[in-house]
C-alpha cells in the first residue's frame, strides 16, 4: 500500500496513482504529517526542481529532512525537472532585488544543498529529468517493498573513521543517524555510552533531534551482543 499525502495534487501524484494502478499497487490518499509518499518505513519527499530550489532558499528542506530522518528508517528526497528552467522561473516569480542572487549563485546553492544532504544526512537523494521517471521510481519501490525477496538488511552500524578527540563521540557516530551534534548531546545528557544503552526509547526521544526510530536504533545497537561499533 502506497500512502499519498492528501495535499499532494500535483502531476507527479496523478502519474504515480496511474502507474500504481497499472502495476497492481494499492494507493490511498490521506493526510500525513511527514513526507509526501509512504510505503511502510520508506518515506519520499518529492520536489520539482523549482520546489527544491525554493525550499533551499527558505531553508525549509532541512526541517523536512530532519523530520523524515527522525520518523522513518528509509528517507528519500526525489527531485525532478530541469534545473535551468527552475532557476529561471524562480528568479522570474520571486523578482529578487538582491543582485547576489543571480543565476550562478542560485545554481551553486542548488547543487551545494544536494551535496550537503548526501554528506551530512542519512537521506537518499534521487534526481530525475522528468516527472514521469520520478513517478515510475516511487511506484517501483511501492511494488517491490512488500515482496518476499533477498535483501540486504539496513545497516545499523556505519563504518566511519574516528575523527574527534572523544572516543565516546566516535563510537556513537558509527550508529546510523547519529551526527557529531547528536552524539555530543547524548554524552552531555547521559555521561557515558553505558548509561545511553540503559536509557529507554522514551528517555532518548526527549532529546532534540532524536525521534522514536533513531532512539529504537540506538537501544538496539548498544544492547546487541554482536555489535561492532568501532
Amino acid at each position: 500500500m502506497l500512502i499519498i499525502d492528501s495535499r499532494e495534487n500535483s502531476e507527479l501524484a496523478n502519474r504515480i496513482i496511474a502507474e500504481c494502478n497499472r502495476i497492481g499497487v494499492l494507493t490511498e490518499k490521506k493526510w500525513i504529517e511527514v513526507g509526501d509518499y509512504i510505503i511502510d518505513e520508506v518515506c519520499f519527499e518529492a520536489k520539482s526542481s523549482f520546489d527544491f530550489l525554493q525550499s533551499v532558499m527558505n531553508k525549509r528542506i532541512w526541517q523536512q529532512i530532519d523530520n523524515m530522518d527522525r520518523n522513518f528508517e528509509n528517507a528519500n528526497v526525489i527531485i525532478y525537472g530541469d534545473v535551468d528552467e527552475a532557476i529561471h522561473d524562480f528568479r522570474t516569480r520571486v523578482k529578487m532585488a538582491n543582485a547576489q542572487w543571480n543565476y550562478a549563485h542560485l545554481h551553486n546553492r542548488y547543487y551545494s544543498a544536494i551535496a550537503k544532504i548526501i554528506l551530512d544526512t542519512d537521506c537518499n537523494v534521487i534526481i530525475t529529468d522528468t516527472v514521469n521517471l520520478a513517478s515510475k521510481i516511487v511506484s517501483a519501490v511501492a511494488k517491490m517493498k512488500p515482496m518476499d525477496r533477498k535483501i540486504y538488511d539496513p545497516r545499523l552500524i556505519k563504518q566511519k573513521t574516528i575523527r574527534t578527540s572523544d572516543l565516546r563521540i566516535d563510537v556513537l557516530m558509527t550508529i546510523k543517524g547519529i551526527s557529531e551534534k547528536k552524539a555530543k548531546l547524548l554524552i552531555q545528557e547521559f555521561g557515558s555510552i553505558m548509561e545511553i544503552g540503559e536509557a529507554t526509547v522514551g528517555e532518548l526521544c526527549k532529546l532534540e533531534g532524536i525521534g522514536e526510530t533513531l532512539a529504537t536504533r540506538i537501544v538496539k545497537v548498544l544492547n546487541s551482543e554482536n555489535k561492532q561499533v568501532i
